[in-house]
């Protein structure tokens, strides 16, 4: 039996980081489908769930760039993630099944002091996943990994319409059991891919950047924060009303999808032509190209040519997505793959919450009032924000090895 000391196809991990973050997502998805049942029973106000969510998506910040950091070391000293990933998921998976028996005891302390435990714990798999792709996969099978990952991210979003109606008056405490196992299988399934890969070498330590280095990476990060909320916007409080134009409510789930078909189905042409193109440069393209098509989004005369821009921005962010985190991991190679992909998850979920403040709020629902169509025209703003950040930083890159710099 040489199985054992053969290393496995880097697809398997690949497949393995892409099971962990649809599990991941999918189980977001159960959450916030029944969330609102949950906090009543428990004694929460039905004004307290959204600002839950905040709270929820501020904890993600935080704990994805702790996690990414605390596996780079985690790595840099034992050479193995797995037995940490397995440790906080059996963790995180407890306490998001413990939600629904919980809930009915009527503490709201306990309530949400679980449910911040979940948030803080399911971190484990959601940057450090991709540290593994950047330490044990070699550099040009590191593209079609990335996008086998994303590819569980954008799955997990495509299927959520359908899973939120079907889940819709149900018993909680079963989906939250299917979820739970679902999300410790693909941390075990990441384990073995793991225990299977192919070593590389790593570092204990790597110098600090060079000031025009960091500044660089500062840039991609404003960038990737102006990125991940022209999606929010555009997907979460846009589409829905923009497709209302043309169709009924009850045919949304059938449209709003189509954001997230275009993504999957772009994912890998993007990841072939990052290393050809260059990670920075690819997601500078995909920015300008999501701004051109919401603008045509908010101006559509007709259903096809509003589900065309849709498509088309779904194309754009699979080119800003799986650049942006091909990018950290290049710019993190090799010792701090963690710290950066765990800085650009945190910049996700850090748009996820402003998003969230501004509905908490009344903010959005103020700007659709106020009409002018701000509202619509705020992802055109923010993604042609990201594309003049980055072409800047791809500028100032500029100069002897300046290309590999900008890549």
């Amino acid at each position: 039996m040489d199985q054992p000391t053969t290393p496995a196809s880097p697809k398997g991990l690949g497949l393995a980081v892409a099971a962990a973050q649809l599990a991941l997502a999918l189980s977001w998805t159960v959450y916030v489908v029944f969330l609102p049942a949950l906090a009543a029973q428990a004694g929460l106000p039905p004004r307290a769930v959204l600002w839950l969510l905040v709270v929820d998506q501020a904890v993600f910040v935080l704990a994805d760039y702790a996690c990414g950091v605390a596996s780079d070391r985690v790595l840099a000293l034992h050479r193995r993630l797995a037995p940490w990933l397995a440790g906080a998921t059996v963790l995180s998976a407890a306490a998001f099944l413990a939600l629904p028996w919980l809930a009915p005891q009527g503490s709201p302390a306990v309530f949400v002091a679980v449910t911040l435990l979940w948030t803080a714990t399911s971190s484990a798999l959601r940057a450090p996943p991709l540290n593994l792709i950047g330490r044990h996969a070699a550099k040009p099978a590191q593209p079609g990994l990335v996008a086998l990952a994303m590819l569980g991210l954008g799955l997990a979003a495509a299927v959520a319409p359908w899973l939120a109606l079907w889940l819709k008056g149900a018993d909680p405490r079963w989906p939250f059991v299917c979820a739970s196992a679902g999300v410790v299988l693909a941390a075990l399934a990441l384990a073995w891919a793991e225990r299977h890969a192919a070593p590389r070498p790593v570092a204990v330590s790597t110098p600090s950047q060079p000031p025009a280095a960091a500044s660089r990476w500062l840039l991609l990060l404003a960038a990737a924060l102006l990125a991940a909320l022209a999606l929010q916007l555009h997907t979460s409080l846009n589409a829905a009303a923009q497709f209302r134009r043309f169709v009924a409510a009850d045919a949304l789930p059938l449209w709003l999808p189509v954001f997230w078909a275009a993504f999957n189905l772009a994912l890998w042409p993007a990841m072939k032509l990052a290393p050809k193109f260059g990670e920075l440069r690819l997601v500078a393209a995909g920015a300008a190209l999501g701004a051109a098509a919401a603008a045509v989004a908010l101006a559509a005369p007709s259903l096809h040519v509003l589900a065309g821009a849709q498509a088309l921005a779904g194309a754009a962010w699979a080119a800003m997505l799986a650049g942006g985190f091909m990018a950290a991991l290049a710019l993190g190679h090799v010792g701090r793959e963690g710290r950066f992909s765990g800085a650009v998850s945190s910049s996700l979920a850090g748009a996820s919450m402003l998003r969230l403040v501004l509905v908490a709020s009344g903010t959005a629902a103020v700007l659709r009032e106020a009409g002018g169509g701000l509202l619509d025209a705020l992802p055109v703003l923010l993604w042609s924000g990201a594309a003049l950040l980055l072409a800047w930083a791809l500028r100032s890159a500029a100069g002897p090895s300046g290309r590999a710099r900008a890549r």
